[in-house]
């Protein structure tokens, strides 16, 4: 996001933190930001007019009231018209931040019963199984046969034993956002978020062949050293970069790999 959707997402996840405070149903305002976030993506002319900059904030606000009341959780009408009434770049970025804060009030949910830490491991875990399962990520994704409802239930019952309900509600909802065969990228943000969410910075390190556990703990604490914060570190493999690896931490990217450096020698030879 740019920079005024970023700070209207702020404003808006003020507002879900402040509501989840209280007495309110994590995970039922989590249900209503999914469904609103597909509303968005499916109607085009809903997220134009809560985000039109022609509105008023008070019409827009009015609006949004009109179109949830009834409908959902009242802290949810809230967020909703926080949202509605500050600026956004794009009106897809609108959407983008139901989203996110429909993820938000599921990972409220695993910490208020204790076990945000172990979603956010669970996550780590279902991205590895499947980055090493071609057929079953291609299965799930939207390259797989079936409705992406029908995609998302399988995924729940075959990771049933493995999850915890958190995990399982997020693995479903990325099941069924998959386009483009982007699972496993739907995967990595999800837990990118769950590690931000715990005060973690989010590491991925891609190798031309896999590393081992002791490799792994080591450029943790490198990058853990460098960074001055604790660091999840996913490790990825793609055997085109030859040797090296490839690291990226919240944006910032570090390649040291053989590819990389062939071709930045072919760019000396042809100067």
């Amino acid at each position: 996001m740019r920079a005024a959707s970023e700070n209207s997402y702020q404003a808006g996840l003020k507002v879900l933190t402040d509501a989840l405070r209280s007495d309110a149903d994590a995970m039922a305002v989590a249900e209503n930001l999914y469904g609103i976030s597909d509303l968005l993506r499916e109607s085009g002319r809903v997220a134009h007019a809560l985000t039109d900059p022609g509105r008023t904030e008070a019409d827009k606000r009015q609006l949004a009231h009109d179109l949830l009341a009834n409908g959902v959780e009242p802290q949810t009408i809230e967020i909703m018209q926080t949202l509605a009434s500050k600026r956004w770049s794009s009106s897809r970025d609108l959407e983008v931040a139901a989203e996110q804060l429909g993820n938000e009030a599921v990972f409220s949910a695993a910490a208020q019963a204790g076990q945000l830490k172990q979603v956010e491991e669970e996550l780590f875990a279902v991205h590895n199984f499947l980055a090493d399962n071609r057929e079953l990520r291609i299965n799930l994704s939207d390259l797989g046969v079936g409705s992406a409802h029908d995609r998302a239930h399988f995924a729940a019952r075959f990771f049933a034993d493995a999850l915890t309900p958190f995990s399982s509600r997020l693995l479903r909802r990325q099941v069924r956002l998959s386009i483009h065969g982007r699972l496993l990228s739907l995967i990595r943000e999800i837990t990118h978020q769950a590690a931000s969410r715990r005060g973690r910075l989010f590491a991925t390190v891609t190798s031309a062949s896999p590393l081992s556990q002791t490799q792994v703990e080591r450029l943790q604490k490198i990058l853990e050293a460098r960074y001055q914060s604790a660091v999840a570190v996913n490790t990825e493999v793609d055997p085109s970069l030859l040797g090296g690896l490839h690291i990226e931490v919240d944006g910032d990217g570090i390649n040291a790999t053989v590819k990389s450096n062939l071709a930045k020698a072919k760019r000396e030879l042809v100067r």
